[in-house]
């Protein structure tokens, strides 16, 4: 785990359950950029394989996610090409469920990465 305190988001930063690393949050005050937060308390019911009902979360890193989605490949399919904007250099798309845009002489262009993410195709 992280040796950040719990309350460290409200300084910008979340820790990641899975791998200890920190994120950022820029653009929504309480969640991680390109990031998950999956509430536990939805899969918790009596009788189930949790049988608490607890309103707590699990914060995963990009590279946690991409861990998860390439473990459940069921979860990909749901969220679909274009989850979220590129990390990073605009070269290589930093996963295949990235997308990102470009002005070209007035038209905006949207790109969305390669099935295995190692390059951009226009839409």
């Amino acid at each position: 785990m992280s040796k950040f305190s719990e309350n460290f988001p409200e300084h910008g930063f979340h820790p990641c359950i899975g791998c200890g690393n920190m994120m950022p949050h820029h653009s929504q005050k309480d969640l991680p950029e390109n990031g998950w937060v999956i509430p536990l308390g939805d899969l918790g019911y009596y009788g189930g394989f949790s049988d608490e009902e607890k309103p707590h979360s699990v914060t995963l890193c990009h590279d946690c996610v991409i861990k998860l989605l390439e473990l459940f490949p069921m979860f990909g399919v749901l969220i679909g090409k274009g989850g979220h904007s590129s990390l990073g250099s605009d070269e290589k798309p930093c996963c295949q469920w990235a997308w990102k845009t470009e002005s070209i002489n007035g038209a905006s262009i949207v790109y969305l990465a390669s099935d295995d993410g190692e390059r951009w195709l226009a839409q």
